[in-house]
């Protein structure tokens, strides 16, 4: 039995390489696939965050109704005894906690008059206090209640489940948007 001959390699014809030009022609494109890959995360980022806010929503929404449903009247803040008089609380903030840029204050007999029906109040997934638009906020107007949230996208009546919504410049120098939803028993 005979070996095969040992193969010389110096016969083979010489290897081409990438030039410079090739390589950076194929990093600059990967770095703009990269771009658009990190932008679209983003606006998913915000999507998701919407859409948790709509899922808080309806949770909240749901545990107002069954509120009414036992006691024959929507939260009154200021029967249940919330300092300050206003017309809008945050949700879930309790006496000392302040939302929505610290223009606004929490109850904690709000909080307290939910709690039977809501393990926990949900707090805006963003939850960012020198930001408008952190904290779901409960609207005590005689007799209209709202329900009102912040959103990352633009506002329409699908995204504020029905109800309207609207938009204003923070000092942020951007657009946001919000939505309101009224409690209907």
């Amino acid at each position: 039995m005979k070996l095969p001959r040992k193969i010389r390699f110096d016969h083979c014809p010489t290897r081409r390489a990438f030039t410079l030009v090739e390589l950076l022609v194929v990093i600059a494109i990967i770095g703009l696939l990269s771009t658009v890959a990190v932008v679209s995360l983003g606006s998913s980022r915000a999507k998701a965050r919407d859409t948790k806010r709509l899922a808080d929503i309806r949770q909240i929404n749901t545990a107002m109704l069954m509120y009414y449903n036992d006691n024959g009247t929507l939260p009154n803040p200021t029967t249940l005894g919330c300092a300050g008089g206003d017309t809008w609380y945050c949700l879930g903030h309790a006496n000392a906690g302040t939302c929505w840029r610290n223009n606004y204050n929490g109850c904690t007999a709000l909080d307290n008059a939910l709690a039977p029906y809501i393990a926990k109040i949900p707090d805006d997934p963003f939850n960012n206090t020198a930001y408008n638009g952190d904290a779901y906020m409960y609207i005590w107007n005689g007799g209209t209640q709202i329900l009102h949230w912040g959103l990352d996208e633009v506002a329409n009546s699908n995204l504020c489940l029905g109800g309207f919504s609207g938009q204003w410049s923070a000092t942020d120098g951007n657009s946001h948007y919000w939505c309101q939803l009224y409690v209907k028993p």
